[in-house]
């Protein structure tokens, strides 16, 4: 039997994600390059908000900057994109994963962790998990 449950992920869920993800749950795999650091700063200057974290997420979500991610191991490769045009595409398709869902059903309750950020990071940046 299959039913449809409708949650809100919320601006703070959203931005908890980013920060968690981006200081140490994904920091084994992520490498922002220095032109999205750029794009960054263009949209949230140091002033506004000195934490790259929050800054790369309110870039994204409230100033609708696109930014790449490259791979740590190899810094000249493209992984991806995070993107507001994208982004509910790749929560819903989390959503739809039964392997996957748990994490970000614990990231909208206030109860995720380093793990489930990184997964559910992955997923908005990669549209899979690719690693952990």
């Amino acid at each position: 039997m299959n039913i449809t449950v409708n949650k809100e992920i919320t601006r703070d869920t959203l931005e908890s994600i980013f920060v968690t993800a981006i200081e140490g749950g994904s920091n084994y795999w992520y490498f922002i390059p220095e032109h999205s650091i750029k794009k960054i700063r263009a949209a949230v200057p140091k002033t506004e908000d000195p934490c790259l974290s929050t800054a790369l997420f309110k870039a994204v979500y409230d100033m609708k900057i696109d930014i790449d991610i490259h791979d740590i191991e190899e810094e000249d490769e493209c992984l991806g994109t995070i993107s507001m045009s994208t982004m509910g595409e790749r929560l819903q398709k989390i959503a739809n994963d039964d392997n996957m869902m748990s994490y970000l059903i614990s990231e909208i309750e206030e109860n995720g962790d380093a793990e489930s950020s990184d997964v559910v990071f992955q997923y908005i940046v990669l549209g899979e998990v690719v690693y952990g």
